[in-house]
């Protein structure tokens, strides 16, 4: 029997009576349409028993004391759950037949197969539409479906390759670090289900479908965004000396240039803890004067602290070597969670290093924000998954059901959706259509033919499709649909930090009118480099450039009651708020939901904090380097000891911890206003950056949940257990100095790859004896894999980053070159898509190139629509325009301070 969280099943979720057909596999695509069944929408997981999902590999994560097969690998039971699943032979004709009745009476499809499947298949968008008027389709090819190389493909790895994340993790001097586990497959997940929510929503307001075209590799390149246009506006380049930074905001005897992580400051590193163990790690930063001689008053303030080399950033920053070293004195004689208890007590940022079983057997946040719930599997017994990162208090998230086994759902979803009698089920198992002939059934499968003809009470379980709020079924116009973004037409608050002013541009670029409310004298972030020219100034931050695009900006004093005043009035005809103050600052000064939707019951507001709104770490101050200390990142990324010496582990760069925040917060305010079109309320979300960095390691709390063990850091790789499999080294050093991310499994390497490779090798002499036809036997493949491998490596050492990347990827390899941003402004493909935006800065009389969109919305266009707004730029347009106050009132307001 499933068990289902009852508490929070009383009230209607946000996607209840969508409808997804979900044709993804392995992680991105599968995790996205999880979120979305988490979400309440009714996901259809379609596979065919020879060619299933690749996770469902019986040779992989299953479970000692359970028989291999298709239904006992746990990563797939987290990864998939929430969804029902059908099995479907789309390409036989009477298969393809029942597929196109499913999509008739389906919302969504998601897909994340190589770029010409479903064309293939005779259903592109154009012909899904006809099938299903209004229908969604979100792709998510490697490449995407369109640009010159469409049909190259990727794998997590890969693509954090080919979009310069893998160059961001590191240490000076050594190859990339990488990270510990396919992030952009992680990632990638959210934006499939973002794509869908953002369509939805489209849909709304128009009434039309669309097909939104997302390339797994393009999803990482914005995530280096104020490292790009670095490059792209002041010229600097990412393959510089002391760079990447490893943990450190600067590497010391380099030149003082920004880290694209936040503030330089020193002490900002990771120091070994009392233990010595191999996760007792802590991380400490300090971002100002302040915060240092907190830190001192902590460590006893010992006699060193006082050195006047020590007394100011700069000093502290050109003394970073000596400082660590005699901070890890002390750190080492104190317990990792002692330090931090400390360190928080007296406002001073640090963290552990938390493993995979820190983070579900010893973090006391995420067992408070019940991160973690049981449910049971018909054959894997009763575990721990994974729960969402933000609380919605009108239309909850929550697990509802395991991951299907194959097919498990054939009867209700065919009998109770499409009307098929029992005689016709039993008969499409006969003919090979829902099952392969030649393949064994399980019991259950011939269970599901015996058990006779769906029942009424077995066929309510189908999802009734949704009907639309009257409120917004009157705003319904597709006349305008491709004249505008997905969001337009939406009015979002902004109240916010480098925490969720991602999640603001990602609805800002996508059409909603974003205005961002500042204090009066400028946003902090807008202190953060790089700045143009590398002059420091509020106005040239091109990190608060890159995350400030397309929004409106105004100036309020909320510690003054005109503030206030003037934001209670904003807020009455807002559809979002979006915030990150302290837990309790709104409420305190009235402008807390309660209050505010009182005179908007439509409102929705998301508060994105560090550790959520309660909780024994709420109030704990943080930063990026912190966030991914405590939410396993770092724990799972680094060096093995046989590359670098005494390897630590390592946060990657770029602020991928308020990135993961605000992704999910994104999709949480989605879903919201999806559920406000059904029933006109607004709602309150309660979301964590904490809570989505835990969730973002992909297999690597799933591996303690069921084997209890913690996972080792490996180069460039994803790490693992010390008994579990251990993924060959992929990172190879090219003939130019550069670097590939090219596996070569032998588990998984077959005679016709073998063959392949052994005649581009031979064409170079370098084949060894690889063209001999034993070669051909899987056998002889795999007990010669070592010695396979090493003909490779000494292969790829002879050529460039290049010829590897590319000749592998046209013979069919899942390869991808290990690039820097630099080497992006001029990729090909990223042109033919129209990746790279120009964007006007009328007060330099310049205009400057930034990163684009994850994917092309075809119905309803992503777009820059203006650079980031100056300090208080439109207080005017919209406290006079749309407020009414006089100019004289802004200028008695912008005396007093309060504008």
């Amino acid at each position: 029997m499933v068990q289902v969280q009852a508490e929070t099943t009383t009230r209607p979720q946000s996607l209840a009576g969508i409808r997804v057909l979900d044709f993804t596999w392995v992680r991105a695509g599968p995790w996205g349409c999880r979120w979305l069944g988490t979400l309440g929408a009714e996901v259809i997981k379609i596979e065919w028993p020879q060619n299933p999902d690749m996770i469902r590999n019986p040779g992989l994560m299953s479970l000692p004391g359970i028989e291999p097969s298709l239904n006992s690998n746990y990563m797939f039971n987290d990864t998939n759950a929430n969804k029902l699943g059908v099995t479907l032979n789309v390409r036989s004709e009477k298969g393809m037949g029942i597929l196109k009745r499913l999509i008739a009476v389906s919302d969504v499809i998601v897909e994340n197969y190589s770029s010409r499947v479903l064309q293939n298949w005779g259903l592109p968008f154009e012909e899904l539409n006809k099938i299903k008027p209004g229908i969604i389709y979100v792709s998510q090819a490697g490449f995407g479906h369109t640009g010159r190389n469409h049909t190259y493909q990727t794998m997590g790895p890969v693509a954090q390759a080919l979009s310069g994340m893998t160059h961001l993790s590191g240490l000076p001097g050594e190859e990339p670090a990488g990270w510990g586990w396919s992030y952009l497959d992680d990632t990638g997940g959210m934006y499939t289900a973002m794509g869908v929510l953002t369509a939805l929503n489209h849909r709304n307001r128009t009434g039309q479908g669309q097909h939104v075209d997302l390339s797994q590799m393009i999803i990482g390149i914005p995530l280096n965004g104020p490292a790009l246009i670095d490059l792209t506006i002041n010229g600097r380049s990412l393959r510089r000396e002391g760079f990447p930074t490893g943990n450190r905001a600067h590497w010391p005897g380099t030149p003082l240039l920004p880290n694209y992580r936040g503030p330089v400051v020193a002490p900002h590193n990771a120091y070994r803890t009392k233990g010595g163990g191999y996760y007792d790690w802590c991380t400490i930063a300090c971002f100002s004067d302040a915060e240092w001689c907190s830190l001192v008053e902590v460590m006893g303030s010992p006699e060193w602290a006082t050195d006047d080399r020590f007394a100011t950033v700069r000093g502290r920053l050109e003394h970073q070597e000596e400082l660590d070293q005699l901070i890890e004195s002390w750190t080492l004689t104190v317990e990792r969670y002692e330090i931090m208890e400390r360190c928080q007590a007296a406002g001073v940022r640090s963290m552990p290093v938390q493993s995979n079983k820190d983070r579900v057997a010893n973090d006391p946040q995420l067992r408070h924000r019940e991160m973690y719930k049981e449910m049971e599997h018909p054959l894997l017994g009763t575990h721990l998954f994974q729960n969402a990162p933000f609380k919605m208090s009108d239309s909850p998230a929550f697990n509802h059901r395991p991951a299907p086994m194959i097919g498990q759902h054939n009867r209700l979803i065919f009998e109770g959706l499409l009307g098929m009698s029992h005689d016709e089920l039993v008969e499409c198992y006969d003919d090979g259509t829902f099952w392969p002939s030649s393949m064994d059934r399980y019991p259950y499968v011939d269970e599901l033919m015996e058990a006779g003809p769906l029942t009424p009470e077995e066929a309510a379980e189908v999802a009734t499709p949704r009907p639309l709020h009257e409120a917004d079924a009157s705003q319904r116009n597709g006349a305008d649909a491709v004249d505008h973004g997905p969001l337009h037409g939406l009015r979002v608050l902004e109240l916010s930090d480098e925490k969720a002013q991602w999640a603001g541009k990602l609805m800002a670029d996508f059409g909603a009118d974003v205005i961002k409310i500042e204090p009066p004298g400028g946003e902090s972030t807008r202190t953060v480099g790089p700045f143009y020219q590398d002059v420091p100034n509020r106005e040239r931050s091109l990190y608060f450039w890159h995350y400030n695009t397309s929004k409106r900006g105004i100036t309020l004093d909320l510690d003054s009651e005109d503030g206030r005043g003037l934001f209670r009035r904003l807020a009455e005809g807002a559809d979002v708020i979006l915030e990150t103050f302290k837990p309790g600052y709104l409420p305190s000064l009235g402008l807390g939901y309660d209050d505010l939707k009182e005179s908007n019951p439509g409102l929705i507001m998301c508060s994105l904090t560090p550790f959520g709104q309660s909780g024994p770490w709420s109030g704990f101050v943080t930063s990026d380097l912190i966030q991914l200390s405590a939410g396993g990142q770092m724990g799972c990324c680094g060096y093995n000891e046989e590359d670098v010496d005494d390897p630590p582990p390592i946060a990657g760069g770029g602020g991928q911890a308020w990135h993961m925040g605000s992704h999910y917060a994104y999709i949480a305010m989605m879903a919201a206003l999806n559920q406000r079109a059904v029933t006109g309320r607004g709602q309150y979300i309660d979301s964590a950056v904490h809570d989505a960095c835990a969730l973002t390691t992909e297999m690597h709390v799933l591996t303690y949940i069921y084997t209890g063990e913690e996972v080792r850091r490996n180069t460039g790789r994803h790490a693992s257990s010390p008994t579990g499999f251990t993924q060959p080294k992929s990172q190879l050093r090219c003939s130019d100095g550069k670097y590939v991310n090219a596996s070569l499994p032998p588990l998984r390497l077959t005679p016709a790859q073998v063959k392949t490779l052994a005649e581009w090798m031979d064409g170079y002499g370098m084949a060894g004896d690889l063209m001999d036809e034993k070669y051909q036997d899987p056998e002889t493949i795999r007990e010669n894999g070592a010695y396979i491998h090493g003909l490779f490596v000494k292969f790829v050492g002879s050529r460039t980053q290049d010829e590897i990347y590319h000749g592998g990827q046209e013979r069919g390899f899942t390869w991808g070159a290990i690039r820097a941003p630099d080497d992006l402004v001029e990729d090909g493909h990223l042109n033919d898509r129209g990746f790279w935006t120009p964007v006007e800065h009328p007060e330099l009389g310049e205009t400057f190139t930034y990163p684009g969109p994850a994917g092309i919305y075809n119905g309803s266009p992503w777009r820059i629509s203006r650079r980031a707004p100056l300090v208080g730029e439109h207080n005017a347009e919209v406290l006079c325009g749309e407020l009414g106050l006089t100019a004289a009132e802004l200028s008695v307001l912008a005396e007093s301070g309060a504008v």
